[in-house]
């Protein structure tokens, strides 16, 4: 299947991503900061927490406009508000969520509110479009009532309520998923927008390697470490955009959820194993918390995968010098390069 006219990210989408990197480097290092060599339980789950509003947030302005963006002026000043917001919300971005609390709900139910006014400016061009602002707008009013009514609650119910309100916000498209196949996804530019902040992500982990690096005295293993880190991501990078390629780009892909919320999943595995990279140079965790890192990282990445491509197509035996290479190179960095 191919759409007669290939929609193509534009200049202004790729301002936006950028926009985002401030954000995810954020929530990569509250889990590169050890305590004592470790890191802890709670630092895993205050990572996920704070990922899921940066993908979800990423995510909402990327469906609406592979379905609606015209580039009009009304749509470009509300994405350049869009960002404004999101640069303000990231400066709130704290593993110390009760101190920044405030600020962070605000800006986080702004971004969401000019969505939705997106949406309901898109049905004046668009009234095909009606149907879907109207399930999405109503289910996201929704989630960020209940969101906004965290501030009632003292800490931890207040989290709890905070995340309920964002997960209704993320169910709501699921809930909508007929209404949604009636205006499918942009078969190139879906795919196309993932993978570009696949590559944000990606390049946190070169930003990693190479920071660590230079802060730490070069020896046999820091180095072994850094070439085996930086494999890691060109292996990754390989096998991600073959799959693409291959298995969603111009495909068919109804109301691209597959990819939507499996990349959550790719996103905080990418994340983690930036993390992983890090801290296999400077040699300053664990043995065990390097391991348990790696496999935290490894096990979202492939699921993410599991859930975007399916397992017989992660399993094409086409892939398998790709998880050698990845083996390989893992088991350089968290075994032989701390024992030379």
């Amino acid at each position: 299947m191919t759409d007669e006219i290939i929609k193509k990210a534009n200049w202004l989408e790729l301002l936006f991503d950028l926009i985002f990197v401030y954000a995810v480097s954020k929530a990569t290092h509250i889990l590169a900061h050890l305590h004592e060599g470790h890191i802890g339980a709670d630092q895993y789950v205050t990572f996920v927490l704070v990922m899921i509003p940066i993908w979800w947030t990423w995510t909402g302005h990327t469906l609406f406009a592979t379905r609606f963006d015209t580039e009009d002026v009304t749509q470009r000043m509300l994405t350049l508000l869009t960002m404004l917001a999101v640069v303000f919300w990231t400066s709130f971005i704290n593993a110390d969520f009760d101190r920044y609390y405030h600020g962070y709900l605000l800006f986080y139910v702004v971004i969401r509110l000019i969505l939705v006014v997106m949406y309901w400016n898109a049905t004046r061009e668009n009234p095909a479009a009606l149907p879907i602002t109207r399930r999405l707008g109503s289910g996201f009013l929704i989630g960020l009532t209940v969101a906004s009514l965290s501030l009632l609650f003292e800490p931890p119910l207040r989290y709890v309520v905070l995340y309920l309100g964002i997960g209704i916000e993320i169910i709501t498209p699921l809930l909508s998923r007929r209404a949604l196949k009636a205006t499918p996804v942009k078969s190139h530019h879906l795919p196309e927008r993932y993978g570009l902040l696949t590559i944000i992500l990606l390049g946190e982990s070169v930003v990693m390697l190479a920071t660590n690096l230079n802060e730490t005295p070069w020896s046999a293993a820091t180095v072994s470490a850094a070439i085996a880190g930086f494999i890691i991501i060109a292996t990754l990078w390989w096998l991600y955009f073959d799959l693409v390629e291959n298995h969603t780009l111009g495909k068919e892909l109804g109301a691209g959820q597959r990819i939507i919320y499996g990349h959550l999943f790719v996103y905080v595995g990418l994340s983690s194993i930036a993390v992983f990279i890090g801290h296999a140079i400077t040699l300053k965790s664990g043995t065990v918390d390097h391991l348990l890192l790696c496999l935290f990282g490894s096990g979202t990445l492939f699921t993410g995968f599991l859930l975007i491509f399916g397992w017989q197509r992660i399993a094409n035996r086409a892939h398998l010098r790709h998880y050698f290479v990845l083996l390989a190179s893992i088991a350089l960095s968290t075994g032989f390069a701390r024992v030379l």
